[in-house]
């Protein structure tokens, strides 16, 4: 019966039940055959050994006494034998089979045992292997399909998985996020205050970052504890093979870069007597014969014990008329709101500033509050020997130096103590009569224009009230010999002739041109990109301020009003305007003085046109050669000139945790200052009593200082999160937020270095500890101890 399809499935076991049909294979001899039960085939290899039990030949007996054909043997013979592993299998598990196949009855049934009989007896009691085979196979399968209890087991153990998996998860997850145990690394000695070092984050390949990181390592010392020395950690002492790679300050940069402006690029063109100014600034002597003939004609020097002037008015109208005045400021601006008016304003001293400014300070950029650096002019007692006749003895030449220095150091200090950078303590004058009435100690009839009847702005009333005590406790002579001799050293150059003094003072004397030549070395797209970036973060801090809980009400609104002006004044692009100021005045090449009486001027002959524009109205321009940022109290903004945002560390490719340790915290300062003055209570109880020895920063500035660091780097934060994703310096084993303090510091050492303050002294030290200790969290970021020196002296949050 070959290729009969399967009709009925019985049990082959036992008595007289029958055995199914099965399909016959097309080729008896192939090694590989195929049984089919339930449906299942499964492949046996057969080698042809025989089947040797006494069962079988007990069941072929029974089949041959049943009478089976010749049918059944032939069926026999074509069906090949099992081997002894089969033969085993069959020998153990007949109780398997027969569970799992219940007897069959019917004439079909009983027609298959009868032929299954019939080929055991024709071939020697060999038995056909099919459907016990094929039962063995497949009895797990069809027991497992059929029992309840497996069925109950396997819903168990899936509703056990399933609410394991539901209860771990969580878990799972916080083991995950959970920060890696790595090598501990820390600053100090205690392990209960170490904590894991996070993984560090990746690192800027590019040849700036590499540039940066070496500035940066110039000045630090890895063998001092930053929580500790952080002072000698950041900014140990240069010497001469390294001070080219350290970080600089703005300002320095800029006059590098000036002095290379005037030495190579005005030999020729329309700033060729810009070069013939700083050429005639390196040829200048303090005994020369122009600087003695001018200082006869405003009455020279007076004898001891000759009868001093009655009123020192006179000598200060006859200054004002030909150069600067030594010891107040006269000039114009406007005033804020929609409809400005032109105001007159009588302010401290503007000679010795950066810029020797138009008197008419909207019509062109405008400078920085100025800053007193020292408490007497360099050249002064040099000045003093040319000045004095040779005909004094030695006992009176040291008497009349002792009066003169003690009149200029008591002027410079009410000057650094009472002249105020913004308009807080101000106060308006109706008229020139009610300004004599107040401060009648000048004729100021004779200092202010006789037809002014505008509104007259006395900025600083504590300096004038200080400068009247100095005049009544000083002799007229000597007050008289001292002025002139101010007046001779603002005109100077500010020390002896030398590349960076000139190019210093070529910049104070024709600003304008001057920064005409600084912007034309670089182009309109990298001013624009610059500019646009100083923007953005001006808003981030803006944005970031917003959300602080302590500002509320009228410091809010300013905040709101308040804006940047970063953009260069229009007319530095315009080569014809430059090259007509400078068509208007004649430059020597070797008498420094007189081309600068001849600037003054002109400056002065400026004034007279006081007309306003409309695009002049609330706009504020700095010059972009003189890098400090500042508030301008007039136009409620803060003016960044364009030497500040073209500075190295301001570069894009860098990480963005240097833009805002050294742009980031000077913009803070001044919107801190422009926002709020409620400061008063924390000065005198957070800042350290050594701020003197910054000569030009007072108690309310260093304050203002720390609130801008804490400022930057929260606004640092707000961005980034925790400065994880920013690139690290190569070559810098530090993290970010630690790069961020570290060049804070290095920062203010190049700054005040530059100045000329002593950074090496322990006053220095303790004053950038605590400016360091206030900006942020860099106790947490350097892991301090409580006890060491940048984790106690944090006391003074200010916004």
């Amino acid at each position: 019966m070959t290729g009969e399809a399967m009709t009925s499935r019985v049990s082959a076991v036992g008595g007289n039940s029958g055995v199914a049909p099965h399909l016959q294979p097309p080729n008896a001899n192939h090694p590989v055959q195929a049984l089919r039960t339930d449906d299942i085939e499964v492949q046996v290899i057969e080698q042809g050994t025989e089947l040797h039990t006494n069962e079988r030949k007990t069941l072929a007996q029974h089949n041959t006494s049943s009478g089976s054909g010749k049918q059944g043997a032939s069926k026999a013979g074509l069906f090949p034998v099992a081997s002894t592993g089969a033969l085993q299998l069959l020998t153990t598990a007949p109780s398997l089979v027969s569970a799992a196949a219940p007897p069959a009855t019917g004439p079909a049934t009983t027609a298959a045992s009868s032929a299954n009989s019939a080929s055991a007896t024709a071939n020697g009691a060999r038995p056909s292997l099919k459907n016990p085979v094929g039962w063995v196979c497949c009895a797990p399968c069809m027991w497992l399909r059929g029992s309840s209890a497996v069925h109950k087991m396997a819903i168990t153990a899936a509703t056990l998985l399933v609410t394991s998996l539901l209860v771990a998860s969580p878990i799972l997850f916080l083991i995950s996020a959970a920060p890696s145990q790595l090598p501990r690394d820390c600053h100090v000695t205690e392990d209960d205050d170490c904590h894991p070092t996070p993984a560090p984050p990746p690192e800027c390949s590019d040849t700036i970052c590499r540039a940066a990181a070496i500035s940066i390592q110039t000045r630090m010392n890895w063998d001092v504890e930053p929580c500790r020395e952080f002072k000698n950690y950041s900014c140990s002492p240069l010497d001469s093979s390294n001070s080219l790679r350290a970080v600089k300050s703005s300002q320095e940069i800029a006059d590098i870069q000036m002095q290379q402006l005037l030495s190579l690029n005005t030999t020729s063109g329309i700033f060729r007597k810009l070069g013939r100014l700083y050429g005639s600034c390196l040829r200048q002597t303090l005994n020369d014969s122009t600087i003695k003939m001018r200082l006869d004609k405003l009455g020279g020097y007076l004898q001891i014990g000759s009868v001093g002037p009655q009123s020192i008015s006179p000598l200060i109208a006859r200054i004002q008329s030909i150069g600067p005045m030594p010891i107040i400021g006269i000039y114009y601006d406007l005033s804020y709101g929609r409809k400005p008016q032109t105001l007159l304003i009588i302010d401290g001293p503007t000679t010795s500033a950066q810029i020797l400014a138009n008197p008419v300070r909207w019509q062109g950029p405008k400078a920085a509050p100025n800053d007193v650096t020292e408490e007497v002019p360099e050249l002064l007692d040099q000045l003093m020997n040319v000045f004095l006749p040779p005909g004094l003895s030695t006992d009176q030449r040291l008497s009349e130096k002792r009066v003169i220095f003690s009149f200029v150091r008591d002027l410079n200090q009410i000057r650094r103590d009472y002249v105020q950078k913004d308009f807080t303590n101000s106060y308006v004058l109706n008229n020139i009569t009610a300004l004599r009435n107040t401060h009648p100690f000048l004729l100021w009839q004779d200092l202010l224009p006789a037809n002014w009847t505008g509104p007259i702005v006395i900025r600083s009333p504590a300096y004038l009230e200080h400068l009247r005590r100095l005049l009544l406790a000083h002799q007229n002579r000597v007050i008289h010999n001292a002025l002139l001799l101010l007046f001779a050293l603002n005109t100077l150059p500010p020390g002896r002739p030398s590349p960076l003094i000139c190019a210093k003072a070529t910049n104070w004397a024709l600003p304008e041109v001057s920064s005409a030549l600084f912007i034309g070395q670089y182009s309109e797209q990298v001013i624009g990109h610059a500019i646009q970036r100083a923007e953005e973060m001006f808003e981030n801090m803006k944005q970031h301020l917003k959300r602080a809980p302590s500002l509320r009400g009228a410091a809010l609104v300013r905040l709101s009003q308040l804006k940047v002006q970063a953009k260069v004044w229009p007319t530095l692009f315009n080569k014809t305007e430059i090259a007509s100021i400078l068509d208007q005045i004649e430059i020597s090449s070797d008498n420094w003085f007189e081309n600068v009486l001849k600037i003054y001027q002109l400056n002065n002959n400026r004034s007279s046109a006081r007309n306003i524009s409309a695009e002049s109205i609330h706009t504020a321009y700095a010059y972009p050669q003189i890098a400090k940022i500042f508030y301008d109290t007039l136009s409620h903004s803060i003016v960044v000139p364009l030497s500040v945002i073209l500075v190295p560390y301001f570069n894009p490719v860098l990480p963005p945790y240097l833009h805002y340790a050294t742009l980031g915290t000077a913009l803070a300062k001044e919107i801190l200052r422009s926002i709020t003055k409620a400061f008063e209570a924390k000065v005198m109880q957070c800042v350290p009593n050594s701020v003197d020895v910054f000569s030009n920063t007072s108690r309310m500035d260093l304050l203002i200082y720390s609130g801008g660091m804490q400022i930057a780097y929260h606004t640092l934060l707000s961005l980034t999160g925790p400065i994880k994703g920013m690139n690290r310096l190569p070559g810098l084993s530090l993290t970010p937020p630690q790069i961020f303090f570290l060049m804070s510091a290095q920062e203010l050492c190049a700054e005040s270095e530059y100045s000329g303050v002593d950074v090496h002294s322990n006053d220095f030290d303790e004053i950038l500890t605590w400016l360091i200790s206030q900006g942020g969290s860099a106790s947490d970021v350097f892991q301090c101890h409580s006890s060491t020196m940048l984790s106690y002296q944090k006391n003074c949050d200010i916004w």
